[in-house]
């Protein structure tokens, strides 16, 4: 018996040293946005779905089920900051896509910056833009500040913003696509030039190639179940088809148009988008050093398909069955490159997405629209008459928010205070309008208000309006491109903020939670498992059931 422990005991160091060495940090992480996923389009599509793609994510990863976002507007800019950040508008700045601002005294688009030109395609505006209007760091910056900057990191989505909020304000590049060139572009914020690989992927014209082709459905027709019969007059067109069916004739589309936007309509946008993805792995050299690396990667044909033909088409259907082929080669392409043990993914949406209204009052369910855009000629008269003079009074209606024109209210020796009640005054007696009120009485009403912890948290000092309201559920206030058909988002409610969360690869075992986890969570638990500093502005908890 001795004889045997001493054998052992001798062959012990042996042994040990065949085993794999354990992995204490991910070679690569693939932060996968998918622009307005529901959460129910895990489970709608679930039989048609493939077995490798978000199946696998579902078998092989860990899911958390009640992820959900924790302020208000749930739009794409905000989303994207959030899951990075680890915190909302009110810390990171991020309070919509576009809105006005009182610090420029004039309407921003999220990610403009005039200090920067386009790198990619020479002369367009589509290449002004930088990160520098987000205020707190991200968990992208957070890794290249804990590596002494030798991790690499890219942000990589057919909308600038997408790409450019997740990558944070240091990282190796971030991409975006040109509607016109069909080139991927980025701006002088990140370099000079264009890399030679992203010139000579675009030189491969994959736009032209995918517009060469009509879309026609992946299956047949019968087999989309999850989609709606006679849905067609709850579509918006695509090109010269005004049918809202399929066919779509791409190369006509291309033909009179001369540009690629509506590529980013299709399915092919996004398989377009994980076309580059993996050409940057490869030429990057992403997750091939010593410290681990990160993909931030968004899809965001998703979104364009589902505000144009709405959450119940056959083409929304067909978008997530291709995306999700497209999945399926991701993780074929990450096993054959790095091996599923070391690279850590993880797939959420930046958003949800609403029911049409239109086809809500068609069968008896409360919903509507509020025209939003027209608020602010109604407004500027009923203040007028207040007041005692005209004028413009109105800066900007967005976001169900208001800016004043503080300096034209002061002219006409009128308070801020008479011009917000005449506002809120008109805003309680329209039909859809849950409540309204200032900026200041949303950070004093009682917290059991409803979704009142969501709007502040939605509220930055120096960047929101005056005056907020809320409308009821159902009803949505994006009145210039959303009434009869599609969808829209931006609501406090479950159908814009819930959405999934999957775990999968590095030290991630299989399984399921459906414990609240908050849309923030999502950085401070990368935190904790490279164990480095949360984001500087992190509000979010670690997911510790994923840790156990």
């Amino acid at each position: 018996m001795l004889n045997r422990i001493l054998l052992i005991l001798f062959l012990l160091p042996s042994f040990v040293s065949l085993l794999p060495a354990q992995n204490n940090t991910p070679k690569l992480i693939v932060g996968i946005v998918v622009d307005q996923m529901r959460y129910d389009y895990l489970y709608r599509y679930r039989d048609q779905y493939g077995k490798d793609g978000f199946n696998r994510l579902l078998r092989q990863g860990y899911s958390c089920e009640n992820t959900h976002f924790n302020y208000v507007p749930t739009y794409t800019a905000p989303g994207h900051s959030a899951i990075y950040t680890g915190t909302t508008p009110s810390i990171n700045g991020i309070i919509s896509n576009e809105w006005w601002d009182p610090e420029w005294q004039r309407h921003r688009y999220v990610t403009t910056d005039t200090t920067v030109h386009t790198v990619g395609a020479e002369g367009a505006r589509v290449g002004k833009h930088s990160p520098r209007v987000l205020l707190s760091s991200t968990i992208t910056d957070e890794l290249k500040l804990a590596t002494n900057f030798r991790s690499k990191v890219v942000g990589i989505c057919l909308k600038d913003r997408a790409s450019i909020l997740p990558a944070g304000h240091i990282p190796d590049g971030a991409y975006w696509f040109d509607d016109d060139s069909g080139n991927w572009i980025t701006s002088s914020y990140y370099m000079d030039s264009l890399p030679n690989w992203v010139q000579e992927f675009n030189q491969r014209k994959l736009p032209a190639q995918y517009m060469s082709k009509p879309w026609n459905p992946m299956l047949p027709a019968a087999a989309y179940q999850a989609s709606f019969k006679n849905w067609d007059q709850y579509k918006g067109s695509l090109g010269k088809n005004k049918t809202g069916s399929f066919p779509y004739d791409l190369p006509s589309i291309y033909q009179s148009t001369g540009n690629f936007n509506a590529l980013r309509y299709t399915p092919f946008g996004n398989s377009l988008t994980l076309d580059f993805a993996i050409e940057a792995m490869d030429k990057m050299d992403l997750g091939k050093g010593d410290f681990t690396d990160f993909l931030c990667l968004s899809f965001s044909g998703t979104d364009y398909c589902a505000h144009n033909f709405g959450v119940h088409a056959e083409e929304t259907e067909d978008t997530y069955l291709r995306l999700d082929a497209d999945i399926e080669r991701l993780l074929r392409y990450l096993d054959d490159t790095y091996g599923k043990d070391n690279v850590l993914v993880f797939l959420t949406a930046d958003h949800g997405g609403a029911e049409t209204p239109q086809h809500l009052e068609d069968i008896k369910v409360p919903a509507g629209v509020f025209p939003e855009s027209k608020t602010d000629a109604v407004l500027d008269s009923l203040i007028g008459v207040v007041l005692g003079k005209k004028g413009k009074y109105i800066e900007e209606i967005g976001n169900q928010q208001v800016w004043f024109n503080r300096k034209a209210v002061a002219l006409s020796g009128g308070k801020l205070e008479m011009a917000e009640r005449v506002a809120i005054n008109y805003f309680k007696h329209q039909p859809g309008v849950y409540d309204a009120f200032t900026y200041q009485e949303a950070m004093q009403l009682p917290a059991e208000y409803p979704f009142i912890s969501d709007v502040r948290r939605g509220l930055h000092p120096r960047r929101s309006g005056d005056v907020i309201f809320l409308l009821d559920p159902a009803w949505h206030a994006d009145d210039k491109y959303f009434s009869k058909t599609g969808t829209t988002h931006g609501s406090p409610y479950a159908y814009d903020t819930h959405v999934p969360l999957l775990w999968y690869g590095w030290k991630i075992r299989p399984g399921e939670n459906f414990n609240p986890i908050l849309i923030t969570d999502i950085a401070p638990t990368l935190a904790a498992m490279l164990r480095i500093m949360e984001p500087s502005g992190n509000t979010g908890k670690v997911i510790t059931e994923l840790l156990r």
